[in-house]
């Protein structure tokens, strides 16, 4: 057997559905399975690389199920804003004007360098021109669903009227061909496609085998702009439309009746949660517990870094827990073995990809980090899975693992020239800033 990366010591969270920690003794990776799974140390295989996981827990990576990648070149260029005036006077804007091929793949690339070093192993995004992101995100070497934008309204790589079919069959065709990447479609929003534009969409995303994304009820103000349109809920609408089903994906959730949330489960719809994009665009709170109760599969996000304005899904572990406790007044609202599995298994769930990924099982792809635990903000450690939860933080991961390959080691990137990306980064904000009239700071150094 060619044994590739064996992972030896520490502790070990295998499978988030039922969370354990327990002492670790070997866990082994060839090509890019788990053929061994804490297997007693002695039977140690010879190995290109071994990793000493001693004062470390190794676990799943973490999946974040939303986000727009190339929008970290927007971060905190508008802060402290609603959403629909945060859209519509900077980042629509801004989009218009600036965002192109080399945009999305620059922005996709910095983000998911990020997110690597976060150890989130896989992530979705919705944006424009997603071969780019595609591309750059196997650069980096993470694992993603890429998902084409699609609006009625113009955008930048479909800006004729009517013109989401063409770019949307043309992403599909074009998409790079590879292990990491799964090619899907991403409705913006029922306020921003129309019926027909679902429709379409979803007949297209069907044929394709590729799930359907789209924000749903992120705001109160959507939600009477669908009533007022339709005389139905947005949930109810989607429902109309034939959309709902495991094949689609609702972002946000945030404002959902009783009723909608019934419609959810008994479709098998799944639901992206992203606590702090929510909280700070003062969208509200999701009705976690409602959803929870009924059956329904929730995943973490961290939406877009120009709307959260990081990429950690260990905060966002964190904040959606306390919010929850918060709006409910109950401490055992969302507990954080709960909060876990949101980040792992059904973040697996909810993008097709829980026989593949999310637990750490024989068989399954060598999708997994290594969390250091030795650090003052994490000690003492009574138990491990609090700790992840409510102290750790995403520059805790040292290692990280996809696909069977090492992405990050001792905390280091080595798939990206951190210093010439961040260079690149500092060329492109000076443009933007200078459209803005506002100021970039810092300008990089080093050779580009």
């Amino acid at each position: 057997m060619n044994i590739g990366i064996v992972l030896a010591g520490g502790l070990i969270l295998a499978d988030p559905a039922s969370p354990e920690v327990v002492p670790h003794g070997t866990t082994v990776i060839s090509g890019n399975r788990l053929v061994l799974v804490n297997a007693p140390i002695h039977s140690q295989p010879p190995s290109d690389l071994v990793i000493d996981c001693s004062g470390c827990l190794i676990m799943p990576g973490l999946v974040n199920a939303h986000t727009h990648a190339a929008m970290s070149l927007l971060r905190g260029i508008a802060d402290d804003l609603p959403l629909d005036e945060w859209l519509n006077k900077y980042i629509f804007p801004s989009e218009a004007k600036h965002v192109a091929p080399d945009f999305v793949y620059l922005g996709t690339k910095l983000s998911a360098a990020e997110m690597a070093l976060g150890g989130i192993t896989t992530f979705a995004d919705g944006y424009f021109y997603m071969e780019e992101a595609a591309r750059a995100s196997i650069e980096v070497g993470l694992r993603a669903v890429i998902a084409q934008g699609i609006l009625d309204v113009p955008v930048p790589d479909a800006p004729l009227p009517g013109s989401w079919r063409e770019r949307a069959r043309a992403f599909l065709a074009a998409c790079p061909a590879d292990d990491l990447i799964t090619p899907a479609l991403f409705c913006h929003s029922p306020y921003l496609c129309s019926p027909e534009t679902f429709q379409g969409a979803y007949e297209m995303a069907r044929a394709a085998h590729s799930p359907l994304f789209s924000h749903v009820s992120e705001t109160a103000r959507e939600v009477q702009e669908i009533k007022s349109r339709y005389g139905v809920s947005p949930v109810e609408h989607l429902r109309g439309l034939g959309i709902l089903g495991e094949a689609f994906v609702a972002i946000h959730g945030v404002h959902l009746s009783e009723s909608e949330m019934d419609l959810l489960a008994e479709s098998g719809t799944g639901v992206v949660h992203c606590p702090e994009s929510n909280m700070k665009l003062s969208s509200g709170a999701a009705d976690l517990r409602g959803l929870q109760s009924r059956g329904v599969t929730i995943a973490l996000g961290t939406d877009g870094a120009a709307s959260n304005n990081n990429l950690d899904l260990f905060e966002e572990m964190r904040s959606a827990s306390l919010m929850a406790k918060l709006v409910t007044g109950d401490p055992e609202a969302l507990d954080a073995r709960t909060a876990i599995r949101m980040a792992t298994l059904d973040g697996a769930r909810v993008l097709g990809l829980d026989a593949q990924i999310g637990s750490i099982e024989l068989g399954k792809l060598g999708d997994l980090i290594v969390v250091d635990l030795d650090r003052l903000h994490l000690t003492p450690v009574y138990d491990p899975l609090s700790h992840l939860v409510y102290a750790a933080k995403g520059s805790d991961v040292r290692h990280v693992i996809v696909n069977g390959k090492l992405v990050v080691h001792d905390r280091c990137i080595l798939t990206v020239d951190e210093r010439k990306l961040k260079n690149a980064v500092h060329a492109k904000a000076d443009e933007i800033a200078e459209d803005l009239g506002i100021t970039a700071y810092g300008v990089g150094t080093g050779d580009d």
